[in-house]
């Protein structure tokens, strides 16, 4: 697979902002990008940084910037205009288990999809992946509780995690 010139859109939330912008992933998926440890910054380009309070308001617009990996707590792909890049390895059954977290600057409500039984103890001790996928997730921002996002599928940084549990599925009474 070629190398696209078009950076893919990516959005980044740290606990206070909201960054979209530009990033060229090298033929690697999302997850796999903000996974490799080589590397403990991204560079975005044509960014737009907001807050989480007003993210249609935009602070700055800047044609480069660089974000610290270890800022992000949520990252998604927006609607693209450049194909993701495919898979380069084989994908196998997971089971999807309902899990609600909370990170230091939002709520996300979502399916964790591991292979074999659920412990969410494994999340936090394998040290390999710093970013896990959340799908059918939905992310309640604490700057701005009106605002819900929903995605197909989030980029959570497991090291802003601070609270991780086994959530009821939908329609079934809590407690």
């Amino acid at each position: 697979m070629a190398d696209t010139t078009i950076p893919y859109l990516v959005t980044i939330f740290t606990q206070h902002y909201a960054i979209t912008g530009g990033l060229f992933l090298h033929d690697k998926r999302l997850s796999d990008f903000l996974n490799d440890r080589r590397d403990s910054t991204i560079m975005l380009r044509n960014t737009s940084l907001a807050r989480l309070e007003e993210p249609n308001k935009v602070l700055q617009i800047s044609p480069f910037s660089v974000v610290p990996k270890a800022e992000i707590e949520l990252a998604f792909e927006p609607p693209q205009k450049t194909s993701p890049p495919g898979r380069l390895f084989m994908k196998y059954p997971k089971q999807k288990y309902p899990v609600f977290l909370v990170t230091t600057g939002m709520e996300i409500r979502g399916e964790l999809n591991l292979q074999g039984a659920l412990d969410l103890r494994l999340v936090f001790a394998d040290a390999a992946d710093s970013f896990i996928p959340i799908t059918a997730a939905s992310v309640t921002l604490k700057a701005n509780p009106a605002l819900v996002l929903k995605r197909e599928a989030v980029l959570v940084n497991v090291r802003h995690i601070g609270f991780m549990g086994e959530a009821q599925p939908e329609g079934k009474p809590q407690g």
